[in-house]
């Protein structure tokens, strides 16, 4: 458990912006470098200012944490040593890591930096925050539509620190989890480059209006609860906003902060409501799903995209209190000249002392001498350093004090001071990574599965997912043998689980073919405990084979209980480099899915052994907490399937996935890469997929008569609309 005291961690969008928000009251920041930030379009510092920045931070007692929170490819990994070497002995304080890929790499190159897992790494339960923490995670950033007992209990259970967004812009969809700018217009949320399509309008049946943009989170009338349940640092967002609105916003938290620290009242004025309105607002605020699983009172729907609104004036004085007036470093001095002793100049900062002397001895004075006053002022002129004197006791008579040496003696002091201040935060060099795949004491026991794929050329394992009984049910009738990935959702739309379960497997095993379970994109453990306990006693036994995973919440647990190798991960769970492959494979995974988002070139020149890849189906854009359905009209609680237009006319599938209380939205065309078997087959896939969502009947068999013809390797026609997605142009 940490000792830490609570912490307000601030956006750093520039180094300006880090020392606003240092000046505001920040106890944390978090910024982006020139590389592998969630926030490519932010004014990121390069290499060499960003070293400087830590300085100025730790100087101030202030820590500071890298955003590399975005997915790497395998020639990024290469670099990632180059770029966080320097960063790490400057005593970077830690490392916010999305891809467990990286997360392998820092943990293997350097061991003792603090990692923090991302809120893209879309942690819902305690599950994958032990998980991680075994991994040896130390701060954990859970999803933002947590409810704070949710935080509580991945705290108490896991001992993590939890980070958790106090305010700021809020996604529709579950961070980490959004293709939808990525798919759509190329530019990829995964790799820093969201273009926030979420904030357009759509039209859904008879609403239309701006439909999945949520209002702007503002908890601070909730501090004390955040507080008192397991939340250690307070997170707002804004990286890509002024830096007058992040200092605006930390002044306020901190204010309230510091009255909770003291047991003091908490109660938030008027006048400080309105300054956070002012600074920055969305149609008003909400406090999120602190209290609520999804409500349509959440959503900033207007007719159009020009929903937010700021105050330039308040902008400006914020920017009069902060921009400009950096935080300095109070020191106290000691300073002693006489005739016939060097001078001498002692400066402390907290129990940091530094002493100089000159190397002359002080000359009497024939004229006027160095008063204490007079000596007093030439000292204390440290503009232009991170210091200035509180308190400075100079005993000097009758000395002449040349304005050289006292300049001297002042920079020689402060120069030294500093380098005392900064010396507990530097490290050596690391001794490099290790190649031991067992990189972590909580997995050396743990299975390390060969999954080598086959010759170029040779036979594809056929896969096929289903979302509807009708899809299942004509897949088998129309002979195709291999695996099939079937949605636990069905199983409980039945009376008996357990027996439609065992007659499904029945089935599907009759006409040649095995089972795996879809689990949930999303498992939520306060509404999802009779499905994990179900699939924990009873799947397998019934004839399932395994399990298609979708969230790193359900690998945990799965890894937990010792099934790993039942495992097949999704692209949801993304493997975008070597480095996450082998993680996996670490763990005993049966195998992988290619993420959407690498190109033909890609793949092809890091084949992941074991993998498969989807060759057919709608792509999922988004996975969202709030309802479409709730945010128009009501929830039903029944399962459903709607059409979400945008202004150019393209319809997207959105599925009501009630059982686990959240949407999915796909994309409008179905990716379709049966038409390039060759590609797929230079890859080294072992197995490839065709993902059924909408299909009727008879679409069911064009698809799988195409599928057929791919498998044999005999021309395609592709009679349907369809787009190729990112496999030619893959993502920045």
């Amino acid at each position: 458990m940490t000792t830490m005291k609570p912490e307000l961690l601030a956006p750093a969008g520039s180094v300006e912006g880090m020392k606003a928000v240092i000046a505001a009251g920040a106890d944390a920041v978090y910024i982006g470098g020139s590389r592998f930030g969630a926030r490519a379009y932010a004014d990121n510092p390069d290499d060499t200012a960003l070293a400087e920045a830590l300085d100025y931070a730790h100087l101030r007692g202030v820590r500071v944490y890298l955003t590399v929170n975005t997915l790497l490819k395998d020639s990024e990994i290469a670099e990632l040593g180059d770029y966080i070497g320097p960063l790490y002995e400057r005593g970077l304080d830690a490392v916010l890591v999305q891809d467990l890929g990286v997360l392998r790499y820092l943990k293997r190159t350097f061991p003792d930096l603090p990692r923090h897992a991302s809120t893209q790494m879309t942690v819902t339960g305690p599950e994958s925050a032990c998980f991680l923490r075994d991994l040896g995670v130390t701060r954990v950033v859970p999803a933002r539509e947590l409810s704070l007992k949710e935080l509580k209990a991945i705290h108490d259970v896991s001992g993590l620190e939890v980070e958790a967004f106090i305010h700021g812009a809020l996604c529709c969809s579950y961070s980490g989890q959004c293709l939808m700018s990525s798919l759509i217009g190329g530019r990829s949320g995964n790799r820093g480059r969201c273009a926030q399509p979420c904030r357009l309008p759509y039209r859904l049946n008879d609403h239309s209006g701006t439909l999945l943009s949520l209002k702007d989170l503002c908890t601070i009338d909730h501090l004390p609860e955040l507080l008192e349940n397991g939340v250690i640092s307070l997170k707002i967002e804004g990286r890509m906003k002024q830096s007058a609105y992040a200092a605006g916003v930390v002044s306020v938290y901190r204010r309230y902060l510091d009255r909770w620290l003291a047991g003091d009242d908490c109660r938030v004025s008027d006048e400080d409501h309105k300054l956070l309105y002012d600074l920055y607002n969305r149609q008003g605020f909400t406090d999120g799903y602190l209290y609520r699983r999804c409500d349509k009172s959440m959503m900033a729907v207007a007719k159009d995209h020009g929903s937010a609104w700021h105050d330039e004036a308040v902008y400006e004085k914020m920017a009069a209190l902060y921009d400009k007036n950096e935080k300095k470093v109070g020191i106290t001095g000691y300073a002693c000249a006489y005739p016939g002793s060097p001078m001498t100049l002692c400066v402390n900062s907290g129990s940091t002392s530094f002493a100089v002397t000159d190397s002359e001895e002080t000359a009497a004075a024939r004229e006027r001498a160095a008063t204490p006053a007079s000596l007093r002022e030439r000292l204390e002129k440290t503009g232009g350093t991170d210091f200035v004197f509180t308190d400075l006791i100079v005993d000097t008579d009758g000395a002449f004090l040349p304005v050289s040496a006292v300049n001297r003696l002042r920079r020689q002091a402060l120069e030294g001071l500093r380098e005392a201040l900064l010396a507990p935060y530097r490290r050596p060099a690391p001794a490099g990574a290790k190649d031991d795949e067992t990189w972590d004491p909580a997995f050396k026991d743990s299975p390390c599965r060969d999954l080598s794929s086959p010759e170029a050329g040779a036979g594809f394992q056929a896969a096929v997912s289903v979302e509807t009984e009708n899809q299942f049910r004509t897949v088998l009738r129309e002979g195709f043998r291999g695996r099939l990935y079937y949605p636990l959702s069905l199983l409980f739309e039945k009376n008996d689980p357990l027996s439609a379960a065992a007659a499904a497997a029945a089935a599907a095993r009759e006409k040649g073919c095995t089972l795996y379970a879809v689990l949930p994109s999303i498992e939520r453990p306060d509404s999802d405990v009779k499905c994990r306990l179900f699939i924990e006693k009873d799947l397998l036994n019934a004839g399932f084979e395994g399990f298609l995973v979708r969230s790193i919440e359900s690998l945990a647990r799965l890894y937990r209980l010792g099934l790993a190798d039942r495992v097949i991960t999704d692209s949801s769970l993304y493997v975008f480099n070597q480095e996450a492959a082998a993680f996996l494979r670490t763990l005993g995974v049966r195998q992988t899915t290619a993420p959407a988002e690498l190109n033909r070139k890609e793949l092809l020149k890091n084949p992941v052994p074991g993998r498969e890849i989807p060759v057919y189906g709608r792509q999922i854009l988004m996975t969202t907490a709030n309802c479409l359905r709730r945010t128009t009209d009501r929830c039903t609680g029944r399962p459903g399937l709607d059409w979400l237009t945008d202004r150019t006319g393209r319809r997207f599938p959105v599925k009501y996935e009630c059982l686990f209380c959240y949407n999915t939205i796909y994309n409008s065309v179905p990716l379709s890469l049966l038409s390039d078997p060759m590609s797929i087959r230079r890859m080294g896939a072992s197995s490839v997929r065709v993902m059924l969502t909408t299909e009727t009947e008879e679409e069911v068999r064009t698809i799988l008569k195409a599928f057929e013809a791919f498998l044999d390797n005999r021309p395609v026609k592709e009679n349907f609309e369809y787009t190729r997605g990112h496999f030619g142009r893959g993502v920045d």
